[in-house]
């Protein structure tokens, strides 16, 4: 089981935009605030790579 933030490299691409952003309202939705913020960040660094 991976534990939350113990990834010290992690690349993502733009295919998986859909999947990461079920992710955070999941997280949102369950009130897990940090894991929404993983989540978010995720998605930040997606779009600084998008443009």
């Amino acid at each position: 089981m991976l534990a939350w933030g113990s990834c010290t490299f992690f690349v993502t691409t733009i295919e998986f935009r859909p999947t990461l952003e079920r992710q955070r309202d999941d997280a949102a939705a369950k009130g897990q605030v940090a894991r929404e913020q993983i989540f978010n960040g995720l998605l930040n660094r997606l779009d600084g790579q998008a443009s």
